[in-house]
């Protein structure tokens, strides 16, 4: 069975309660320490203090020299000892004979526990002994007489057991001082662990690093580039799509953490932080290569926190535009077949239906001859005489049925045939012509007797086409753009497509066009190494 993992409240909790309880333990093991040493030394000095009072009292330096006990001194040493909670105060002689002591009957008796010797030389000290009252720390000092000799000592005692005592308390006092603030670090580490786990909008860990390897997925099985950047224009995610394109553009070095403006300067995503509002499918370039990039805002709590840019190559969007251009010519090639066959369907349902047998057999062996005519002139002579390539020669005859199923009358004018063409150059005549002939279709739609004249021919090592309609045309103030056109969307794109590909191969394109009248199209692109293109 799989454990669950520990969350991180309580990862943080247990780090932080751990953290304070070592920390504590062994401040409050030092502490204790600290406070029982000095409380020993508090008391030894309290009675050392005592000690030293009494041996400069007049009343214990006069009983001495008298060499008897007095009552007086008695109840001034009993005084002071009940005062202080001492366990004895005694004064003897320098034969070591009480003059004073809690018990009366021990009064004059000889001074118990072996430590008393170095005070009759003259040294003040303390030490532990086990005296008639039991073990006690103890303090002796010499008393001295009128000429400077010792004639006694004091020595005060308090019990072991107070000691200890006062030395359990101090422990005590640390424990319970650690022990709150053992409950005040895991009051803080449950707050803190709270707001973190908030701040982290309640996933755990393994949560976050699985978002973040999902991220990074998603970011690198994107086929468009994707640059990120922040409010201050530092890249903070990028692609691999977006890191092939900046290198093949000439920047070889990573692009996370630097500043935007730096790797792609052009791109400007730092304007789009500033106007809060995106742009859409615009071409930008970066050293020799294009792009068509989306830019939008990134925001977060109503607040612009960045920019993002999606962009693909632009010869890549042509492929597809190319690929889609010859996907809609089939399309709508299938769909006037389509409906030529129902027609034909509904007409030899009519003949079964009133048994006229012979006329039915008379239609489809009429059909029949009419399809073998179509499919052995797939290739009309005219067109085979304009282009040696077959394939060229196949979309022309499809470009040519379509527009005479439309009602459009298509006639080619040749002369000198274009020779056999690269790969790379039928592609682009192919997206010139499409494009063109589409364009005349539509505007020769609805006209009385719409013609589209096409002129295919090679001229001094130049390959022309020439397209003619009788359309409508173009008003002056349309023909003021770099190139007019009265459609909206995917056409103005495909007719860029058409001036992109004139101008990779150095050829020109002119038009000449008259409202109510129709348009000339001429385009020349020179024959050359590659098809025209240069290396």
């Amino acid at each position: 069975m799989k454990r669950e993992p520990v969350t991180l409240r309580t990862q943080t909790m247990l780090l932080s309660g751990g953290v304070v309880l070592v920390a504590l333990l062994l401040f409050g093991l030092f502490s204790a320490f600290q406070q029982a040493t000095l409380t020993r030394d508090h008391l030894a000095d309290k009675v050392r203090i005592s000690a030293s009072h009494l041996k400069e009292h007049p009343q214990v330096v006069a009983t001495l020299q008298q060499g008897e006990p007095s009552a007086e001194l008695l109840y001034l040493v009993e005084a002071i000892r009940e005062e202080n909670d001492f366990l004895y105060i005694v004064v003897m002689d320098t034969e070591q004979n009480r003059y004073t002591h809690p018990v009366a009957e021990r009064i004059g008796q000889t001074f118990v526990g072996g430590d008393a010797d170095r005070v009759f030389d003259g040294e003040s000290y303390i030490s532990e002994a086990v005296g008639s009252l039991g073990p006690s720390v103890r303090a002796f000092e010499p008393v001295y007489g009128q000429e400077n000799q010792v004639i006694g000592a004091v020595s005060v005692g308090i019990p072991t057991d107070a000691i200890v005592e006062a030395e359990n308390q101090a422990v005590l006092t640390s424990i319970f001082g650690a022990s709150g603030s053992l409950l005040v670090g895991l009051i803080g580490a449950y707050f803190l662990s709270n707001r973190i786990k908030k701040q982290l909008h309640g996933l755990e860990p393994q949560q976050i690093a699985r978002l973040v390897n999902e991220r990074e997925a998603i970011l690198e099985a994107a086929g468009e580039g994707i640059i990120a950047i922040n409010e201050h224009g530092k890249i903070i995610a990028v692609n691999g799509a977006a890191t092939t394109f900046l290198r093949a553009a000439g920047h070889n070095h990573g692009v996370e953490g630097k500043d935007a403006n730096q790797v792609w300067p052009e791109l400007e995503l730092e304007q789009v932080i500033k106007e809060r509002k995106g742009n859409y499918d615009d071409v930008y370039h970066r050293g020799e290569l294009e792009a068509v990039v989306t830019k939008v805002p990134i925001f977060y709590q109503e607040r612009c926190i960045g920019a993002l840019a999606t962009f693909r190559e632009k010869n890549q969007l042509d492929d597809i535009m190319k690929r889609l251009s010859g996907v809609e010519t089939y399309a709508k090639s299938l769909r006037s077949e389509t409906h030529e066959f129902m027609n034909k369907l509904h007409i030899i349902s009519a003949m079964v239906e009133t048994e006229s047998y012979s006329e039915l057999q008379e239609y489809i062996e009429n059909l029949s001859m009419r399809y073998q005519q179509k499919k052995n002139s797939q290739l009309p002579d005219e067109i085979g005489k304009l282009v040696s390539d077959k394939s060229l020669a196949q979309f022309l005859s499809r470009k040519t049925s379509i527009l005479e199923e439309q009602g459009i009358n298509v006639i080619f004018q040749s002369g000198t045939p274009w020779p056999k063409l690269s790969a790379e150059l039928i592609d682009a005549w192919i997206t010139i012509i499409g494009n063109t002939v589409d364009n005349a279709a539509e505007a020769s739609l609805n006209q009385a007797h719409a013609s589209i004249i096409m002129t295919i021919k090679q001229v001094g090592g130049v390959l022309r086409y020439v397209i003619e309609d009788n359309g409508r045309g173009f008003s002056p103030q349309q023909e003021e753009g770099d190139w007019p056109s009265t459609k909206q969307g995917d056409h103005g794109y495909g007719l860029e497509n058409v001036r992109n590909e004139i101008n990779h191969y150095g050829g020109t394109i002119d038009l000449l066009s008259r409202e109510g009248k129709g348009t000339i199209i001429t385009v020349h692109i020179p024959l050359g190494l590659e098809g025209g293109k240069e290396k």
